[in-house]
This record gives C-alpha cells, structure tokens and sequence, in this order.
C-alpha cells in the first residue's frame, strides 16, 4: 500500500476544464489497468507510485468524480508537478489514506443523508453530502441549501479520532444548519 497515493480536490465551481487538461496533459499517458489487487498494485516500468485523483465540487451542477477508477503510474517527481500545477487553481488539495474512503449517513426528522468520506493523512475525515442519496427526499434540500452555506462550510472537516457517534452529532447539527438556511 505504500506505493498507492490518494488526492483529494474539492471546492465549490472547481476549474474543471484546466483540471480536465491537467489529468489528460500531465496523467493520462501513464494511466494503467484497473489492480486486481488494490492494496497490492503492481507498478508499471520506471513508476514510483500509483496516483488516485478524485475531484468533489459542492456545486451539483458540475460534474465530480470522474477520475476516482483511474490508476496513474508516475514518478515522485511527476506527482509532485501535478499537485504543484493543481495548486494554481481554485480548490483545497489533501493526501488521503487511500484504504480509508466511504460513505456515513444520518437521519434528520426522518429522511436519510448520504455523506462520501475521506480520512486525510493528516487525521481529518471529510464529509461530503452525496450527490444522489438513497433517500430522494434528501436530495432537494441538500441541492437547494448547500450553495447558501459559506463555501468553507459546505463540507465536514472533523478530527478522526472522535468516536462515530461525536462525528455522526457533528454531521446532524450540520445538516440541521442546512436544513434552516
């Protein structure tokens, strides 16, 4: 597992079309085969480590998630390039844990929210409401609330040593917030 590396970029109105030349200028010749084995991957000739990209814009409108299937085969020096040009656009940019990653929900006067989930390694789990949620009653609120939340407010960022039940009050009291927008 210490050759898999996780980016995580999210925001609201991320540049998708600078990011989209990004990964196809900088990654997609070095894109490999889905790993039968995901925390044992194999690497390709001269690569270092296998990159995994995921992109999670707050807006629903934009398209997100498109890259997260994806294994790049680079060296340290292009992973580097990459975050280093990433860094130039709108966005916050996190190494994640890639064995840790998600989904948590919680229930508000009866209807089920969807959260993906990310653990940065620097202790941080992430929490995203989820675009499309097992409970379609969810989905209206989520995506006529969350663009009046400050943008730095439109996720959870909750310190991962908590307990499930601390971070599952957190993420009702945000959704409670949403909810009175």
């Amino acid at each position: 597992m210490d050759k898999r590396r996780f980016l995580l970029t999210f925001g609201r109105n991320l540049d998708h079309s600078n990011i989209d030349y990004l990964v196809k200028s900088r990654l997609s010749k070095y894109k490999g085969g889905i790993q039968e084995d995901y925390f044992n991957p194999i690497l390709q000739k001269r690569a270092e480590v296998i990159l995994n990209y995921q992109i999670i814009d707050t807006n629903f409108d934009r398209i997100s998630s498109k890259y997260y299937l994806d294994d790049y085969h680079i060296t340290e020096a292009q992973k580097n390039g990459f975050l280093l040009s990433l860094k130039k656009l709108k966005g916050t940019h996190v190494w994640c844990d890639p064995r840790i990653q998600g989904h948590a929900f919680c229930v508000v006067d009866g209807i089920e929210y969807n959260f993906y989930v990310y653990r940065s390694l620097e202790g941080q789990d992430y929490r995203f409401p989820q675009y499309y949620s097992a409970d379609s009653n969810a989905d209206p609120i989520v995506h006529s609330q969350l663009h009046k939340m400050p943008e730095e407010e439109q996720y959870l960022q909750i310190p991962s040593d908590l307990s499930r039940e601390v971070k599952d009050e957190i993420t009702i009291k945000w959704i409670q917030k949403l909810i009175k927008m």
